[in-house]
């Protein structure tokens, strides 16, 4: 269970490393917990889950805060010039989780693992209802928690800076601000200019076919397969809203979801739920059980590696056609549409009510729908009562499309029910970040997508790219230095509305 040695020489480090083997156990043993909880657990025992997991998360708290640790690291952070990139990677990530429990009441870490862990249960029992006011006050007292969260960490600008921070590195409403002026209004225009296309068509009879679950579950495994799944270290299971955990490298659990029609939902969730799952698996070897083994505060870089999988790969004719027979046996009618239908179908552009299911285009809107919400409520400008009355109306703003109940509204996601705020931009940034690697992967292999996604070797050589460029680094450096070492750039909208309209005009 040591460190490699090769990699981590400063006997300071080395000591860090030693004492954080419990704190990365007992962080695995967390995630096991919430795998367990969205997938396993009985319905009964969501009360006393919580305490269980209230009172981990405090204890996880008491050791990263242990005297004799955070001397360490100040120690190390202190010779910081002298370490190497691996060392001064491992101190970045424990100066920032050291300085974030310091800054929380233990009461308060208690209190907030405590009501999300609760409120997950309550939302997954609202959401098929479309029950939002079971679910509402659980809601109304997670941002009520989440501004005192904000305060306790410090912002210099605006409580939401706080919140972005703890999913991107540095990122803070100013620069999202600047992001979504730009990328919102060119995306609009580049809406219009699709639909007003004359072959333009907005839907697909497949949404409306039944198919067999079995047979879908059947082709998940062997699209996972092709994709590089071994059983020895994931698992693919069942949950109310598709996921993506890390035990650790070597224990990456996946879940979907499975309808009665529309089979593109299952299988893109698979896809997409890979991308991430390569992304831990993948990490160097040599930085298992050290704090930079996962992806850390960078969660704009993780989301780039599951839309890549979701839509480089998985809406890509070549990949598609792979899975054609499959297709046709997933139901009686299936046999009727040729293939260019199943393209069309993974590739609709459309305004839609369901963020996982949107197009690449507009998805975006729907994020930054969620990025105004989250902002909105955090400010105070409006309240949870008013948040199905705000949605409706950004979603008629943006999309031009009505609301029909709250299941496929305000209750669509699971993210506000565990507490995560502030990570839905990362899935807009992260999607422009998959373009940039696109383009990148192009250019340094010489070879196009299309060329590599539908063949075995081919698509070894787009897993290995993302692996050398993503994977192996783990959270070694910051997302902006690594994502600039990968691609030359930070985050490019202007090269991402270059990439759709290529693919789309």
């Amino acid at each position: 269970m040591r460190s490699d040695a090769k990699i981590f020489k400063h006997p300071l480090v080395k000591e860090i490393l030693e004492k954080y083997r419990r704190i990365w156990a007992l962080s695995g043993a967390l995630s096991l917990l919430a795998w367990d909880r969205n997938t396993y657990m009985p319905e009964g025992a969501d009360n006393m889950r919580s305490v269980i997991e209230a009172e981990n998360t405090v204890l996880l708290q008491e050791l990263v805060l242990d005297k004799e640790f955070v001397k360490l690291v100040q120690n190390a952070y202190d010779e910081y010039e002298k370490l190497n990139d691996y060392e001064k990677g491992v101190i970045r990530v424990l100066k920032r989780q050291i300085d974030y429990y310091k800054k929380l009441p233990p009461e308060f870490v208690r209190e907030f693992t405590k009501l999300t862990a609760k409120a997950f249960s309550v939302w997954k029992k609202a959401k098929p209802k479309g029950d939002f006011e079971s679910f509402a006050p659980y809601l109304e007292k997670i941002f009520n928690l989440a501004r005192k969260k904000s305060e306790y960490l410090g912002y210099k600008e605006h409580p939401y800076d706080a919140h972005l921070d703890l999913y991107e590195e540095g990122l803070i409403v100013k620069d999202l601000e600047e992001y979504w002026s730009t990328f919102i209004p060119a995306l609009k225009e580049l809406f219009q200019q699709i639909t007003n296309r004359p072959d333009y068509k907005a839907d697909s009879p497949l949404e409306k076919e039944p198919y067999n679950k079995k047979k879908m579950q059947a082709l998940a495994y062997k699209v996972l397969k092709y994709l590089g799944f071994n059983s020895l270290h994931s698992r693919l299971d069942v949950s109310a809203h598709p996921f993506t955990i890390s035990i650790g490298a070597e224990d990456v659990r996946i879940t979907s979801w499975y309808h009665d029609t529309d089979f593109r939902r299952s299988f893109s969730a698979v896809v997409h739920e890979w991308g991430h799952a390569l992304h831990a698996l993948l990490v160097d070897k040599r930085l298992y059980y050290t704090p930079i083994e996962g992806h850390g505060d960078a969660y704009a870089v993780a989301e780039s590696q599951s839309r890549f999988m979701e839509n480089i790969v998985g809406r890509n004719p070549n990949f598609l056609k792979l899975w054609l027979e499959d297709f046709y046996a997933l139901g009686e009618n299936f046999k009727k549409y040729d293939f260019e239908e199943f393209v069309h179908y993974f590739n609709l552009v459309r305004p839609s009510l369901i963020r996982v299911e949107a197009d690449e285009v507009t998805y975006h809107f729907h994020i930054f729908i969620r990025y105004n919400v989250e902002k909105s409520l955090l400010e105070g400008t409006i309240k949870v009562s008013d948040l199905p009355r705000f949605w409706e109306e950004q979603f008629m703003d943006l999309l031009k499309i009505e609301v029909l109940n709250h299941t496929v509204g305000v209750l669509q996601d699971v993210h506000w029910s565990e507490g995560y705020i502030g990570y839905f931009p990362t899935y807009s940034m992260g999607t422009v970040m998959s373009m940039q690697l696109a383009v990148q992967l192009e250019k340094e292999l010489n070879a196009s997508i299309n060329e590599l996604v539908g063949n075995p070797e081919g698509i070894k050589k787009v897993i290995n790219f993302l692996r050398e460029k993503i994977h192996q680094y783990g959270s070694m450096y910051p997302p902006k230095e690594l994502m600039t070492r990968a691609t030359g750039r930070y985050l490019s909208p202007d090269s991402a509305i270059e990439y759709l309209k290529n693919r789309y005009l």
